[in-house]
């Protein structure tokens, strides 16, 4: 049932993304940049990521690259390794690149709304902390996922914002116990920075000077 339901998702932003109108066809794409921050849940706790998202954009589609990684590792004293000189106490690391694709669903001068669809490819790496207070591997496994989600921001002033969002995160790849570990919502809300505008606002006084149009 999940095969056929990640199908059907990717089947119709693919009919999505090729459906332009007249209006998509007379676009020019520009580059967009922005930070990404999210909250989230890993291995039962709360965590924060902290992302840059880089690409291209028209007026109903944006597509690029992000990269994406947990501000602090998570720790964890409830899961004793198997191992002789193990403590109960873990560390976790997980982040992640993802190749996204973004629905526009409303926009304006300030407003936007859109649902962006991402698949993932991350590393989940453990470590234990021994007898003698030293962080040691025991865990380095390749995850594949894909997230889905809505999300929408506010422009105050054309380079930042207020921003809030919510999605899920479907891992594909691992076993049971890191799927478990991993599949969780996330949600996000706060200022954002968009690097794009400000790049322009730093290196063209024309664009400065103008005035804030659509």
């Amino acid at each position: 049932m999940r095969r056929y339901i990640f199908t059907i998702v990717i089947l119709i932003y693919a009919i999505s993304a090729y459906s332009q109108t007249d209006t998509d066809k007379k676009d020019k794409y520009k580059f967009v940049a922005s930070f990404d921050m999210r909250n989230s849940i890993i291995i039962g706790h709360s965590v924060k990521f902290n992302g840059v998202k880089l690409g291209l954009g028209i007026s109903r589609h944006k597509f690029g690259l992000g990269l994406y990684g947990l501000r602090k590792p998570v720790l964890t004293m409830d899961n004793k390794i198997d191992s002789l000189d193990a403590t109960d106490t873990n560390r976790y690391h997980y982040g992640f690149i993802s190749f996204y694709y973004e629905r526009i669903l409303f926009h304006s001068k300030r407003w936007e709304i859109t649902a962006p669809f991402y698949l993932n490819f991350g590393s989940l790496k453990g470590e234990y902390l021994s007898d003698k207070r030293i962080y040691k591997p025991f865990l380095d496994r390749g995850v594949t996922s894909v997230i889905i989600s809505v999300k929408s921001h506010f422009k105050i002033v054309r380079w930042v914002g207020l921003q809030a969002g919510v999605g899920y995160n479907f891992i594909l790849s691992g076993d049971k116990r890191t799927r478990k570990a991993l599949n969780a919502p996330f949600y996000s809300f706060g200022v954002k920075i968009f690097l794009g505008e400000v790049w322009k606002i730093t290196t063209n006084k024309e664009y400065r000077k103008s005035d804030w149009k659509e």
